[in-house]
């Protein structure tokens, strides 16, 4: 079998990695894999790396947040171009990793298969119907990676990422800590909240250090420009993009995690469950589905920078290495690289086609 996997980007975020995760069990198969996406990212050297096609998509580069009326021209007119480009590719199934390009695999598809790998919470309305749209026209399967984005398209089925294993590193607790936050700086991501709550535990826990581990992809220029004031003053390091996140979280006591109400399952936590590092996160998107307050992490239901705060505080009376110790339990049971391969192969398979009827060209 051959899959076409469309990627709505080049660079690495969670969904890419989880695509790269993937492509080891897809060629196991000894199925064929080609991975499309827009740009020049690393994307495409690890997936041809890994043994897969690759095809870079001459897609625009669109912005963050609202869209204007350009935005959305120019989106029609990728659409068409991309439909084309599906419907003459040689491919019995059809795997969409972000909804941007729902449309174009919904009306290129021709009665194949599309797998839709639900990552984030759709929070544009016109988008949502849009992909809801496509969805239904096309008989799309999504497989959603937490209840919360699942339900924006009454999808059932639930595959939760896994990540593969950091060791676990046990931590004393014990001195000046480092507290770091783990991603892309992006709105969504709260680097802004991270820093106005690291204000208040500076001064209330002197020697702290704190590390905002990420580079600004995606993110609005205004968004980078307010995370780099708030940092004035403050004890922090910028680490930039590291392809090493088990180099950063081991030398981490606590990972704060303030996303949006857009996050779903973000894959950090889960890394930071199999490296010790306990989590303190808002009760924000899919994050309640894998953190459970005070038994291997902690939640923040007013989502603010001073409950934040006042979280880490109340934390550090706390036996924090048995809270690591359940989250590394957690990972071992729910949340391995394995598992998710295991559960996303049996969601493809469900979908293959029993034969090979749709040849038209070689990659």
């Amino acid at each position: 079998m051959k899959i076409l996997f469309l990627e709505q980007f080049s660079e690495l975020g969670g969904g890419q990695r989880n695509l790269l995760d993937l492509l080891p069990a897809v060629l196991a198969r000894g199925w064929d894999a080609l991975v499309a996406a827009p740009g020049d990212g690393p994307l495409f050297e690890h997936a041809a790396a890994a043994g897969a096609n690759v095809m870079h998509l001459p897609m625009a580069a669109y912005t963050n947040g609202r869209k204007t009326a350009f935005d959305a021209a120019r989106f029609a007119c990728d659409t068409i171009r991309l439909r084309r480009s599906v419907l003459c590719q040689d491919c019995d199934a059809i795997s969409v990793g972000g909804a941007r390009w729902l449309p174009a695999a919904a009306l290129g598809a021709r009665a194949r298969p599309v797998i839709f790998q639900a990552q984030h919470f759709i929070e544009d309305r016109r988008a949502l119907a849009v992909a809801q749209w496509a969805i239904a026209r096309a008989g799309v399967k999504v497989v959603a990676n937490s209840r919360h984005v699942g339900s924006q398209f009454g999808a059932h089925d639930v595959v939760y990422n896994g990540v593969g294993e950091i060791p676990f590193a046990p931590r004393g607790f014990s001195g000046s800590w480092r507290i770091g936050i783990v991603g892309r700086i992006a709105p969504m991501k709260g680097q802004t909240d991270f820093l106005r709550a690291a204000v208040l535990i500076a001064s209330a826990m002197p020697g702290t250090r704190f590390v905002i581990c990420g580079a600004p992809v995606f993110c609005p220029a205004a968004y980078f420009e307010e995370v780099e004031r708030l940092a004035r003053g403050l004890p922090v390091d910028f680490l930039g993009w590291r392809e090493d996140v088990a180099a950063v979280l081991r030398e981490l006591d606590l990972l704060l995690v303030p996303s949006s109400s857009a996050e779903a399952t973000t894959r950090v936590i889960l890394e930071a469950f199999s490296a010790g590092v306990p989590v303190i996160a808002y009760a924000a998107g899919g994050i309640g589905e894998i953190v459970r307050h005070g038994e291997n992490g902690f939640l923040v239901r007013e989502r603010t920078p001073e409950a934040l705060a006042r979280k880490v505080l109340d934390v550090r009376k706390l036996d924090l290495r048995k809270i690591a110790a359940r989250g590394r339990q957690d990972w071992e049971r729910n949340y391995t690289v394995e598992r998710y391969r295991e559960q996303m192969m049996g969601m493809i398979e469900s979908i293959s086609p029993t034969t090979a009827s749709h040849r038209r060209r070689t990659w």
